[in-house]
């Protein structure tokens, strides 16, 4: 090989060993200098823990996050509690059905119990009845002789009719709910001699009534029964307890 020729195959050789050496440090470099960053993001990114404040979740739902600050508390808003509604009775006694003067005799005789306040109630439905009674009279005298002439027959159960309108000094004999049941009391009373009574039917003017006792112990169920003898006619159901049943508070 000449000189000339080697001369341009060592520079050759030398570039290319300067270029290498160029390419290294490059790299070096960027590899250095990302790490260094990333440790920055790091170091950023880390929270401390003598910063962090308590907030009250309450307060916190109802602000927008920007306007919530590290270094002012929310205030606690303090969320009122209801009191929890009353308790319904477990079970109910259903005593009835009543109706005309009887009511007030049953409501007399409940109230003797002496049972406590607020466990009782009535609960009244108008039905289609069947009335059995006399026509109105026109004077005092026609209904005091009227009067007396039932009781001398033996009749016991019955009332004049004090209202003003058609129907004041009529004799009411029996309110029922059927017209066989009316029917077969007309005809008792014929029997005995009553003889101008007569049964009409009237819409929605019979009122039947029950007594509703809640939650009623042993004791206030056989006092009842007792009651019940004087009226045969009537009858104890226990269970469930009508909607309108007393609340116990």
């Amino acid at each position: 090989m000449n000189r000339p020729t080697m001369i341009q195959s060592t520079t050759r050789i030398l570039l290319l060993l300067l270029l290498l050496a160029n390419l290294g440090f490059f790299a070096y470099q960027r590899v250095l200098g990302g790490t260094d960053e990333a440790a920055a993001q790091i170091t950023a990114l880390q929270i401390s823990p003598e910063k962090i404040l308590p907030v009250a979740v309450e307060a916190v739902s109802s602000v927008a996050p920007a306007a919530v600050s590290a270094a002012t508390p929310v205030p606690v808003v303090p969320v009122a509690v209801s009191p929890p509604p009353a308790s319904a009775p477990a079970s109910c006694a259903e005593w009835g059905l009543f109706a005309g003067s009887e009511v007030a005799r049953a409501d007399a005789a409940l109230a003797a119990l002496g049972l406590p306040a607020g466990t009782t109630q009535r609960r009244v439905t108008e039905v289609d009845g069947y009335w059995v009674h006399m026509a109105p009279l026109k004077t005092k005298g026609e209904v005091d002789r009227k009067v007396g002439e039932l009781k001398a027959l033996g009749v016991a159960e019955f009332f004049v009719v004090a209202e003003a309108g058609p129907w004041r000094n009529a004799v009411s004999l029996g309110l029922f709910k059927n017209e066989d049941a009316a029917k077969s009391e007309l005809e008792r009373l014929r029997a005995l001699g009553v003889r101008s009574a007569m049964v009409t039917r009237r819409e929605r003017f019979l009122k039947q009534v029950a007594f509703v006792v809640s939650d009623p112990t042993a004791a206030t169920l056989a006092r009842l029964a007792e009651l019940q003898k004087d009226f045969p006619a009537t009858e104890i159901k226990t269970g469930g307890c009508p909607i309108n049943a007393p609340v116990k508070s």
